[in-house]
């Protein structure tokens, strides 16, 4: 795709501090060569948990991604570093006799405001199926406008959601790079109705929410009200409240990672939450 776009040698060179993206197609370009790698670096670092300090978020991704028909959410999805990564590492995982090849669909629904970020998703879905299904990895996909503070794009969102996995067997939601967004001018106030809803249907008999962002300041304070905003949503309906023991607790871990298309290595820093969205058992 960087030589498709003509991004390559942007990709090489060194980010402008603070870089985050943006909605439009230049902005978008600038993420996907200078945030991208990072981004996928984060999302396999939580799943195969090298350093050994995110047992409870890589084994939700083992459960999950065992067999069978899974239903995997990304919002907001950007260019895919999120659902390519998952959908790489597992076929490697496979393809190295790690993992088993039990057939294994994944029904995929991405919301993403920026067109040119949604495209990009479709061009590596699409390009991905083919190969990844040498290692018994079906993938439907549907890759959707959403915009995270408006309420009637996050309804029709949901809708397509529950038409799409209502044959699931598994549910995970992916939340990345997003805290940035929402600490914002106010923004989390605004967008909490919407995750309200979100969290509040994506419930099922195993169902998962894993959210990633990279370590900055600003995000364990985020998590912090995150987790006392889903103990307040959810009651006592999943179990008790959050504590450090909980999975409702946020953890940190850091790995160096190989560039993939330039020399040397790069630090990669992430802070995770797992919340478990396990609908309340009815006696």
């Amino acid at each position: 795709m960087l030589k498709k776009n003509d991004l390559l040698g942007l990709a090489k060179e060194i980010a402008p501090s603070g870089f985050e993206g943006g909605m439009s197609k230049e902005e978008t370009d600038k993420h996907l060569a200078w945030r991208y790698n990072g981004s996928c670096a984060r999302v396999i670092l939580s799943l195969l948990d090298p350093m050994h300090q995110l047992s409870k978020v890589s084994d939700a991704y083992a459960s999950i991604f065992a067999g069978g028909r899974v239903f995997l959410a990304d919002l907001p999805s950007g260019s895919g570093a999120a659902i390519v990564s998952i959908l790489c590492t597992l076929y490697e995982l496979r393809k190295s006799d790690v993992l088993p090849r039990d057939v294994l669909t994944i029904q995929i629904i991405a919301g993403e405001i920026s067109k040119a970020a949604r495209d990009y998703l479709a061009e590596q879905l699409t390009d991905l199926t083919p190969i990844i299904g040498s290692q018994a990895i079906f993938i439907e996909f549907e890759i959707v406008e959403w915009n995270a503070l408006c309420k009637i794009s996050t309804v029709d969102l949901m809708r397509k959601s529950t038409l799409l996995s209502q044959n699931s067997t598994a549910k995970l939601l992916v939340v990345s790079n997003f805290s940035g967004f929402l600490e914002n001018s106010g923004k989390w106030s605004k967008a909490r109705p919407q995750f309200d809803d979100i969290f509040l249907y994506s419930r099922d008999s195993l169902s998962t929410a894993i959210w990633i962002e990279p370590q900055r300041n600003t995000v364990a304070s985020f998590f912090e009200r995150a987790i006392k905003w889903f103990d307040r949503l959810f009651g006592s309906s999943l179990g008790s409240k959050s504590d450090p023991e909980d999975v409702n607790s946020y953890a940190k871990t850091s790995v160096d990672c190989k560039q993939p298309i330039k020399e040397g290595c790069f630090p990669v820093r992430l802070t995770v939450v797992r919340f478990d969205l396990r609908l309340e058992e009815r006696k």
